[in-house]
């Protein structure tokens, strides 16, 4: 999960393979493991062991159900006030359909592309391995990025309007176990601005304006092509995902045949960080 606080900050949080939250700010590590979170709903600020961050207006409901959902997930405290209830949820799913809930009378509602598609839902099914949310006409899927956020608040949502949830609870404890490393996910299903091997080839991505930029339809990502390590160093330290062939670069241009090795992050849509993974970048003379 991730957010940008009132500072400009882009926060990230992962559970790693340990089952601890990790906090990055900017991409950096901050915390190695998140030990409580207190939260102030009147000021919309979230205390950690480091410090302060403000959530944003326009989100902090959604924001802040996420975050809560993911510290049950990985059994750290949450201190001080409850995240509101949820009123409504809109977002666009990764079949680029504009989806909204609505709480109208004790009842939830769902509009598709702005045309009512629910007077009542009766009905939720949500599975964590795909970020799928089955209703009463039908499923979707929550694009990755969003996934723990949106789905947290679809939860409070049913929650007032009283429909059955089934499957996967958002806040349910991570059951990864410990020296397990689980599935990585296909691309539909990665944890969007991590990295992960994906299936897709850059071929058959859409083209852009700019010949090293492509966009993938599956993930609603822009793909960044690189020839040298600088290159693929600078954009996954963004989060961005990339398609490599990497070629002589500065650093290595005296040194033909070496070999150097950059460390890739993954996680699953829960939140769960896989472990790491090194891959070797030979540097050609």
């Amino acid at each position: 999960m991730e957010l940008l606080d009132r500072d400009g900050d882009c926060i990230q949080f992962l559970i790693d393979k340990r089952g601890k939250l990790r906090e990055y700010v900017n991409g950096k590590l901050e915390i190695a493991d998140v030990s409580y979170f207190e939260y102030n709903v009147a000021t919309q600020q979230v205390k950690d062991q480091t410090g302060v961050f403000q959530l944003q207006e326009g989100d902090c409901v959604e924001k802040a159900l996420g975050l809560c959902a993911l510290a049950a997930r990985a059994g750290v405290p949450w201190r001080g006030d409850p995240p509101c209830p949820a009123t409504r949820l809109t977002l666009t799913d990764t079949d680029g359909d504009k989806l909204e809930f609505v709480l109208n009378d004790d009842k939830l509602q769902e509009f598709n592309n702005g045309a009512l598609e629910l007077e009542e839902v009766r009905g939720l099914h949500f599975s964590f391995a795909d970020g799928t949310v089955t209703d009463d006409t039908g499923s979707f899927t929550f694009p990755a990025r969003e996934c723990m956020q949106k789905v947290a608040t679809l939860r409070s949502l049913a929650d007032q309007a009283g429909i059955p949830w089934s499957g996967d609870e958002p806040s349910q404890a991570s059951l990864t176990p410990f020296g397990e490393q689980p599935k990585v996910l296909d691309i539909e299903n990665c944890a969007g601005d991590w990295e992960l091997q994906c299936p897709k080839l850059w071929e058959k991505l859409t083209a852009t304006a700019n010949p090293n930029e492509r966009f993938c339809d599956t993930c609603k990502e822009t793909v960044y092509f690189c020839e040298t390590v600088e290159e693929l160093q600078a954009h996954t330290e963004q989060r961005r995902c990339v398609a490599y062939d990497i070629h002589e670069s500065s650093s290595a241009a005296g040194s033909a045949g070496s070999v150097d090795t950059m460390t890739l992050r993954c996680a699953l849509l829960s939140g769960v960080e896989l472990p790491s993974v090194s891959v070797a970048v030979t540097a050609h003379g």
